[in-house]
């Protein structure tokens, strides 16, 4: 009996060495695919490809507009006119100056005329022909003066009518019956043919994503439609001085038609073969274009690997080349792990 306690107490120490195996911690991280991509949709509106800014050829007082926006017209449609009243009273002025020109150029001319008559009798002086010959040409010059007011005055009164050019729609109204317009101001916009697109407004940074010809995918919120595809026509080089954004226009392909133009859309970039991955700035080891990420292996083992990086969009940091869609990445706590280390089950990161 006391060699088998001698014993037990001669093996506890041994017993009490031997190393318990920890379990592989759990880690942070993040399936790689295009949906971590922060530009999948931007909200916008419809718009028409082809749009006209329509004016008066002469000034007036707008007396009458019978559309308003979002009305659908057709080629010769009233769109508005000007105060025919005033228009008549102006041609009426002009007219009357015309008359009043005339005869004094035909005064002009008779004067002339008896002063010749004079200095061939030696009568009058040279310097009272020259002025007669300068009053006569003056008041000829006055007549044509006054004719070209009146022709003026005479098409103003047929320009008074504004009409649509083609069939489209009115898109914006920018003068009201009763206000006084310029010759050349615009009064109202006509979105005109059947060509449709999307006007949305991306930051700086999403820019560097953008190849031309992008491809997008739009969208509306009426229920069973149909997304429409859509190719980058235009990026406005002037930014938005407030949010600093840009305006893209949208080439919508065929069947846009029944969007509606000031519609509510979304327009998400279509990856298509050619995926945008980003990742967080947390789950990269080094600096520049060329880092070191920790990837989970099969055996969720982990193996470092080299990336290049592309722009920085909203926060993350996009990936040119060194992952594919699909694979895990470690997000956090990336320099407390070392080439080959077991790991535990994956924590979703925030």
């Amino acid at each position: 009996m006391r060699v088998c306690l001698l014993l037990a107490l001669l093996a506890a120490p041994a017993l009490a060495e031997t190393p318990v195996e920890a379990p592989p911690r759990p880690v942070v991280s993040e399936i790689v695919t295009t949906e971590t991509a922060p530009l999948r949709r931007f909200p916008g509106v419809i718009g028409a490809e082809t749009e006209t800014a329509l004016a008066f050829q002469t000034a007036g007082r707008l007396a009458n507009r019978p559309v308003e926006r979002g009305d659908r017209v057709a080629a010769g449609d009233l769109l508005a006119t000007l105060d025919e009243v005033t228009l008549a009273e102006d041609l009426a002025l002009a007219e009357a100056a015309l008359d009043s020109a005339v005869a004094e150029a035909e005064l002009a001319r008779q004067s002339l005329e008896r002063v010749r008559e004079l200095s061939r009798r030696g009568v009058a002086a040279q310097a009272q022909l020259e002025a007669a010959q300068a009053q006569a040409d003056a008041t000829a010059a006055q007549v044509e003066a006054a004719r070209a007011n009146r022709d003026r005055a005479r098409n103003a009164e047929g320009f008074g009518r504004l009409t649509a050019p083609d069939a489209g729609i009115v898109t914006r109204v920018l003068a009201d019956p009763g206000s006084q317009v310029a010759a050349g101001t615009p009064v109202l916009s006509l979105a005109t043919g059947t060509g449709r697109e999307a006007l949305i407004d991306v930051p700086d940074e999403v820019l560097a994503l953008l190849d031309p010809g992008a491809r997008f995918i739009v969208s509306t919120r009426q229920p069973g439609a149909q997304p429409v595809g859509g190719t980058l026509r235009l990026i406005e080089p002037v930014a938005s001085p407030g949010a600093r954004t840009h305006r893209l226009r949208i080439r919508l392909d065929e069947g846009a038609q029944a969007l509606r133009i000031g519609a509510l859309v979304f327009a998400q970039v279509d990856a298509g073969q050619d995926p945008i991955l980003t990742l967080p700035p947390e789950a990269l080891m080094g600096d520049g274009v060329l880092v070191d990420v920790w990837v989970v292996g099969p055996d969720r083992k982990a193996e470092r690997r080299k990336v290049s990086l592309g722009a920085t969009v909203a926060g993350r940091l996009v990936v040119e080349t060194g992952l594919a869609a699909g694979e895990e990445v470690v997000v956090r706590g990336v320099n407390s792990i070392r080439d080959g280390q077991q790991l535990g089950a994956r924590i979703a990161g925030e």
